[in-house]
Order: C-alpha cells, then sequence, then structure tokens
C-alpha cells in the first residue's frame, strides 16, 4: 500500500504548467490550495506519521539494548568502637578507638541485554506492521476524500451561481412581466388583480433570488475552509459537459472492485489484523521469558583512613575493581492478581470489537457503491429529462405568452409557467452536479478515484466570460 502524497503533488503540478493564469480560479487552483493548506488533510498527515511509529517502537523492544552508566561518591564515615591499638612502646592492646574514613569514587558501567526468547514482544512487532499498513491505507483514504470535498464544495459554489443566475433572470422576466401588466391595466385591458399577482410574483422571486444569494456566500465560506483564502469567482462547468452511465454498467462489477480496492475497507482489515495480533501478545504474557545480558564495570576508590589512638593494622582503603557479568535470565508469571489475565480479556473484547465494526464497514462499502451506482445511472436518466423537461416548459411558456395576448390566458398563468422554466433550468442545473458528485463518491467506493480524475473535470470548466459556461444571464424572456 503506498500513500498518494507523491504522485499526487507530482500529477498536480504538472497539471497546473499549463494551467490559465486568468483571475479566476480554476478546480486546479481550488486543489493545490487545499493541499497546502486543508486541516482536515494535515491532521490525516499528522496521524498517519504517528501511527507508523508504532512498528518502529515494537522492533526497538526486539533489538539488543545497550546502556552505560557513571557515578561518582564521596563518603565521610567517622566509626567508634573497640580496637587493637599499638602502644608507644610497640605493644598491642584494646582501647576505645575512633577511625574515621573519607573516601571518594567513580564506577562507570556498560550493559547490553537482548530479548533471547519473548513472544508478546513478537506479536506486538507484528501487530506493529499491520498498524503502519492501516495507517498508509486510511491515509490514501484520506487523500481520496480530499479530492471529493474539493470537487463537491467547488461544485457547490457552481451550484449556487446558477441558482443565482436563475433567480435573477426570473426577477427581470417577472419585473418586465409585471410592468407590461402595469401598462395594460393603465389603457383598461387588465383588471387591478393581474397588477395585485405579477406584483404578488416578483416579491416572492425577490425573496428567492436573496436568498439564493445568501447561499451563494455561505458555499464560498465552505470553499474559504479547504483553502484558508477568500474565492470570489470561479471557472464555470461547460454547457457541453458529456454524461454518460458508468463504466461498467455491471453494478456487482462495481461491488467487486470496491470490496477489493476500497481504501476504508484496507484499513478497517489491517486493523482487525492488527487487534488480533495484539490479542496475541497479550495471551502470550503467561509464557516464560528469556533473556541475555552481558555487564563490564569498573571502580577506582580512593580515600584516606585515620584512627586515635592510632594503629599499624590502619591502612588506605584504595582499590580498583574491574567486573565482568554474564547472565541469562528465566522468567514466568506466576502470579499476578490477575491482572495478566483482565489484559488478555481486554485485548481479546477489542479484538471482537474491531471485527465487527470492519464487518460493518465491509456491508456499509457494498450497500454505499449499489446505492451510488444507482444514483449515477439515475443521474444520466434525470439529466436527459431535465433536458427535455426545459424544452418543453419554455415551449409551454411561449404558448402561454401568446394566449396571454390574444386574451385566452391570464397573467397568472404566464407567471406560472415563468417559475416552471426556470425551476427546470435549475433541476438540471442541479442533476449534473449530482451526477459529478455522485461519479466521484461511486469512484472513491471502488477504490479507483485519484487526482486524473478532478484533473479530467477541471478540463470542462471554462472562464465565467466563455459562451460555453453554464450561466442564465443571458437569459430573455
Amino acid at each position: 500500500m503506498k500513500v498518494l502524497l507523491a504522485p499526487l503533488a507530482a500529477t498536480l503540478l504538472a497539471a497546473l504548467c499549463h494551467a490559465s493564469t486568468a483571475a479566476a480560479d480554476t478546480l486546479h487552483d481550488i486543489y493545490a490550495m487545499a493541499l497546502e493548506n486543508d486541516p482536515q488533510l494535515r491532521a490525516a498527515e499528522a496521524t498517519y506519521r504517528a501511527n507508523i511509529e508504532l512498528e518502529k517502537q515494537a522492533l526497538a523492544a526486539m533489538l539488543p539494548q545497550l546502556s552505560g552508566e557513571a557515578s561518582y561518591r564521596e563518603q565521610d564515615i567517622k566509626t567508634t568502637r573497640e580496637g587493637v591499638i599499638t602502644s608507644p612502646t610497640g605493644d598491642l592492646g584494646l582501647a576505645r578507638q575512633t577511625t574515621r574514613l573519607d573516601t571518594h569514587s567513580t564506577i562507570w558501567s556498560v550493559g547490553l541485554s537482548q530479548r533471547l526468547f519473548d513472544l508478546p514482544t513478537w506479536f506486538t512487532f507484528r501487530s506493529g506492521k499491520e498498524t503502519t499498513r492501516q495507517a498508509e491505507a486510511q491515509l490514501a483514504h484520506d487523500q481520496q476524500t480530499v479530492i471529493v470535498r474539493v470537487a463537491e464544495t467547488y461544485l457547490n459554489v457552481l451550484r449556487a451561481l446558477d441558482n443565482l443566475h436563475a433567480s435573477e433572470a426570473e426577477e427581470r422576466a417577472t419585473r418586465r412581466q409585471l410592468e407590461q401588466t402595469q401598462q395594460r391595466y393603465d389603457v383598461g385591458l387588465v383588471a387591478i388583480t393581474d397588477v395585485h399577482e405579477a406584483q404578488a410574483a416578483y416579491d416572492a422571486v425577490v425573496v428567492q433570488r436573496l436568498t439564493d444569494e445568501g447561499g451563494l456566500a455561505t458555499a464560498y465560506e465552505a470553499l474559504s475552509r479547504l483553502t484558508g483564502r477568500s474565492h470570489h469567482n470561479l471557472w464555470l462547468l461547460n454547457k457541453d459537459f458529456p454524461v454518460t452511465d458508468p463504466e461498467p454498467m455491471d453494478r456487482a462489477q462495481w461491488v467487486d472492485f470496491a470490496l477489493a480496492n476500497n481504501l476504508a475497507l484496507k484499513a478497517a482489515t489491517y486493523g482487525t489484523e492488527a487487534s488480533r495480533q495484539l490479542a496475541t501478545a497479550r495471551r502470550m504474557e503467561h509464557a516464560p521469558k528469556i533473556t541475555g545480558s552481558f555487564v563490564y564495570s569498573e571502580e577506582e576508590l580512593r580515600g584516606k583512613q585515620r584512627a586515635k589512638p592510632a594503629s599499624r593494622f590502619i591502612t588506605d582503603p584504595d582499590s580498583d575493581i574491574d567486573s565482568e557479568v554474564f547472565l541469562v535470565t528465566l522468567s514466568m508469571p506466576l502470579f499476578t492478581g490477575g491482572g495478566i489475565s483482565s489484559q488478555r480479556r481486554q485485548a481479546h473484547e477489542q479484538y471482537n470489537a474491531t471485527l465487527q465494526r470492519s464487518i460493518d464497514t465491509q456491508r456499509s462499502i457494498i450497500e454505499g457503491t449499489r446505492a451510488l451506482h444507482i444514483a449515477v445511472t439515475t443521474d444520466v436518466q434525470r439529466i436527459k429529462a431535465r433536458e427535455q423537461g426545459i424544452i418543453s416548459a419554455q415551449s409551454a411558456l411561449d404558448a402561454t405568452q401568446a394566449g396571454y395576448e390574444v386574451g385566452t390566458r391570464n397573467v397568472v398563468d404566464v407567471l406560472q409557467a415563468q417559475r416552471v422554466l426556470f425551476t427546470a433550468m435549475r433541476d438540471y442545473a442541479n442533476a449534473r452536479y449530482d451526477y459529478i458528485t455522485n461519479l466521484f463518491k461511486l469512484k472513491q467506493a471502488a477504490g479507483t478515484l485519484s487526482p486524473e480524475d478532478l484533473i479530467g473535470l477541471n478540463q470542462w470548466l471554462v472562464e465565467p466570460d466563455s459562451p460555453t459556461a453554464n450561466t442564465y444571464q443571458d437569459y430573455q424572456s
């Protein structure tokens, strides 16, 4: 399992070399900023670096351990007791004697130890290796999530822009209708109720336009959360963006892809194995352990010893000691108050919990993959139907407008036909954004999502003033 950091950055930089330098931000630009500034990605990377240290710590416990120690000590000891003394005539005798000993010593040692047989340490190391694999899979999944979040957040801004443009176009059309109705009323062609109906419709559209302005500001704020910067202008989705069924069409194949490649499922599987190995390590705490060690030490002692009364048997304590110790230790816990058994049971239940979460993750991925496949295929049909709905709504509006001109339809019919048309336009735009978002999520579920998918989408973005941009600003009622 390889994390996506290096290829992700390299692919992005290569693509950015050909990106436009226009003032408006492209999807490339937003993605590059998110890679640098998204706090969720930064947290995921820090978590990854922390988790891979577990394997290194477990390996360190199996390697030789070398330690050194040095000390310096000074002593001043005064002792009073019966001792052998020498009289002035040279005779020996017993008398009360006070001895004073002043010493200083320097000691240093080097110790080497090695676990020769330690099953808990071995299985803990194996658990650490699985934890590293889990961390790599989880980080790769988090990187895919960034791609989805960037695409979805970017498209939400475009969605809000389309909704606002539709509201503005509808407001212009409704205002013109209100003006025309007022003129007709002024010359006596319609009743005052038509004016009131047109005014009420116009007021409702103004409220919708204000709501959409707030929605756009909120969508931009969500984008700023990803990048840490303010954005006010984005490239728009090309009207000719292709909408096709997912390949392959067989839903079961997508489920098979997900079970084989989904990174969240791989992380859960590795996590389960890590818990199993750790539970085995706790169970092996009852087994004996064998440790070999070697210690070499040197001690240098210097000092003076004086006695009152004097004695020829009092000598200075100077000495030099060299020591070499080889040791093989066999240890085995016989009774620990139930602590080891408790830890064993705890680790086993933690493994059971991890296993059940892994099973739930697998079922969730199967369900989510099927649901997303259904959503994408349904989105394709919805987009086609929404596109036809715009044509039908436009024809209905034209017919209603013509009827209104000759007096067979009233202003309420015209306003309602306008509302249906603009609703159809909003629904069509939303269906396209839903399709792209669901397609990205489907690829993530299958484990096939990569930065190339985002780069491919960016190729279908155009500058805001492009004639192929998806906008309603030029709509004329």
